[in-house]
């Protein structure tokens, strides 16, 4: 019974890989708005009931891609922070991991920074608490950075913002 179920939710997962995968590119093209639930299962070759076992509405599936881009960043910068090494090695090992982490996924991205404000409000706050988290870490990692004397930034918070804002662009020039 525990293989049953353990291939059911294999299948689950695989399922919404699929329908997010096909959703983020129809957003990344049309846009949140300009995208139906019809237009995705077309896109998959599948009906809309195929969408509805996974997926109760199109926010739902926006709210998956937002929650996926903001897990991704912080595992990368807690990823850095647990590594061995100074603060600048660890500030580099995050800088690469974002940048990889950024273009591999760029129209999960895009849709991030673009449709923020079709989510649900209660939703937003979730997505919110996340990159507050992100940039608490990066800031403390940057404050590592100015105590060992290596870094000399007048406020670390501004700094984080700004590292990772320039970071995350990267899916506008690529």
């Amino acid at each position: 019974m525990a293989r049953a179920n353990s291939i059911r939710s294999e299948l689950e997962t695989l399922k919404k890989e699929r329908i997010r995968g096909s959703a983020e590119q129809l957003f990344y093209e049309r846009g949140f708005c300009g995208t139906t639930m019809e237009a995705i299962a077309d896109s998959l070759r599948a009906t809309k009931p195929f969408l509805y076992g996974s997926y109760a509405k199109k926010t739902d599936i926006l709210v998956d891609i937002h929650m996926s881009v903001v897990q991704r960043i912080l595992q990368a910068i807690e990823s850095a922070r647990a590594s061995s090494g100074t603060a600048s090695g660890k500030l580099r090992q995050f800088a690469h991991g974002l940048t990889e982490m950024t273009l591999a996924n760029q129209a999960a991205v895009a849709i991030y920074f673009r449709e923020e404000a079709s989510l649900p409000p209660r939703q937003l706050r979730k997505i919110n608490d996340v990159k507050g988290r992100i940039d608490e870490s990066l800031a403390g990692l940057l404050q590592e950075g100015v105590d060992a004397g290596e870094f000399q930034l007048a406020d670390v918070r501004l700094a984080a913002l700004a590292i990772g804002g320039m970071i995350s662009w990267t899916y506008t020039w690529y």
